[in-house]
């Protein structure tokens, strides 16, 4: 039995105060906060700092507004805006239809987005990348792979992947088939430095399986969570590399429902949140057990830890993953879904996805997790995660007062007993984690020379950066 010491999130006897800070701020600028998405606070040095957002945006009116493109923004050392690059990824050929895949820091320099643009009328689908540089301040982009499609409707998903090590990406083009046509797909595995090919092939799946989760591991191998088509409560796992195509097997009373890969001493490990069958569990939360499964013996370990609660989660949200000696410790974080009604004016609304509380997960070197703390309630925003010697500063949101606005918080965990302490920085007369900076954790970056953190505060369209320097001790 896993002793989850939940309590020990709830430790904060004491409260942690900073001298000698220095807190300055940038002027405010705007965006377009209705068609921009995918914030993200990027290349942070010294003198600089990027915020990368992208526009994709699709609908009646998508040849009147800019709806497809990739934003740069450049931020002086105090965080005032000093220039804006811009990339329109958009084929302007009528019938062309264009989708962003999602993006990556690659080095101090670079950074890369993935998009890709499919055209019915030529049975045809291509991936792009964009890589940004802040030495020359352009996007330079290549096409890296196509596809033939049977139409518009008919183009089958394309996935892009990390691995967690940041050496890696992956294309994964899940073509359209039905039970007429054979489960084929394409898989590009790329070296995320030099954005050269590590390994490119098709690879053919049964039709009696469908995908429900990929993960990239760090030695640049992919691993597919397939569910069995139609109501039959079966689950598999295939290992997919240059040169292997296996099942992975686990114990049937596990159910798999979401993948994530991690590396400890050049060893891979699969990380499996999921749950047992309702046979063995009653009322068992969807993610209320974790496996861990070492990719080279086989072996699985599945720990209890209630991860869903009492919610309704929809997936899981891996933010960090901090290796010391034996232990792995994660940094995850729920996400739950909500289904508006519809309306006279929207039939079939979107669904709304909403992150919620963050938690940290330790395993052993055996693979049972041994520790499992809240790190705090979340209103919708991503938890930070900065590893400063034995001690994590971990913000996150929480509910403050009854009128639906919230608070910021930030919290030094000790590593080894994941015992924690409230940060509280004087400014203006106020505690700044509770008044000022309240940044998404995308948004955040911590430059470790200069001993400088950045929050980059986004609020309706208004956007503005606080540098709190000499923060982490």
């Amino acid at each position: 039995m896993i002793k989850q010491i939940i309590a020990s999130a709830l430790i904060t006897a004491s409260v942690y105060s900073f001298a000698q800070t220095k807190v300055t701020e940038g002027t405010k600028f705007t965006v377009d906060a209705n068609l921009e998405t995918n914030d993200k606070l990027v290349l942070a040095d010294d003198y600089n700092s990027y915020m990368f957002s992208a526009i994709n945006i699709d609908g009646l009116m998508r040849n009147v507004f800019p709806h497809k493109k990739l934003l740069m923004r450049k931020l002086d050392q105090n965080g005032s805006l000093v220039d804006t690059y811009v990339k329109d990824y958009a084929n302007k050929t009528n019938g062309v239809l264009h989708n962003y895949l999602g993006s990556q820091q690659i080095d101090d320099d670079k950074f890369v987005a993935f998009t890709e643009e499919y055209f019915g009328k030529e049975n045809r689908k291509e991936v792009f990348q964009h890589v940004f540089s802040k030495k020359d301040g352009t996007f330079i982009t290549k096409s890296i792979a196509k596809y033939s499609i049977e139409s518009t409707n008919k183009s089958g998903t394309t996935y892009v992947l990390f691995s967690e090590n940041g050496k890696y990406a992956a294309v994964f083009n899940d073509r359209y088939s039905n039970k007429k046509t054979d489960n084929i797909n394409d898989v590009l595995v790329l070296d995320l430095r030099t954005l050269s090919p590590v390994w490119n092939k098709e690879i053919t799946l049964s039709n009696d399986y469908v995908e429900k989760s990929l993960t990239l591991t760090n030695s640049g191998k992919i691993v597919l969570l397939r569910k069995a088509a139609g109501w039959k409560e079966a689950y598999k796992l295939e290992l997919v590399s240059n040169n292997e195509d296996k099942d992975l097997p686990f114990d049937d009373k596990y159910i798999p429902e979401k993948l994530y890969s991690i590396s400890k001493n050049d060893n891979d490990y699969l990380i499996s949140f999921g749950r047992k069958k309702a046979a063995v569990t009653i009322g068992a939360s969807t993610f209320g057990t974790v496996m861990f499964y070492d990719l080279k013996s086989g072996k699985a370990v599945i720990s209890n830890t209630n991860l869903g609660g009492d919610k309704d989660m929809n997936d899981v949200k891996v933010i960090k993953t901090i290796i010391k000696g034996d232990d792995i410790l994660m940094a995850i974080q729920q996400e739950t879904v909500t289904r508006p009604l519809p309306t006279t004016m929207n039939r079939f609304p979107d669904p709304v996805y909403k992150l919620e509380a963050g938690m940290l997960m330790k395993f052993n070197k055996e693979g049972d997790v041994t520790q499992f703390v809240a790190t705090g309630a979340s209103t919708g925003k991503r938890i930070h995660v900065t590893e400063a010697g034995n001690n994590l500063y971990i913000s996150t949101f929480y509910p403050k007062g009854a009128f639906g606005n919230t608070g910021f918080s930030m919290k030094v965990f000790d590593f080894g007993t994941l015992k924690s302490q409230e940060v509280n920085l004087t400014y203006k007369g106020r505690n700044f984690f509770q008044n000022f900076g309240f940044a998404d954790g995308n948004m955040i970056q911590y430059v470790p020379n200069v001993n400088k953190m950045l929050f980059l505060e986004k609020n309706g369209k208004e956007v503005q950066m606080f540098s709190v320097y000499n923060f982490i001790k």
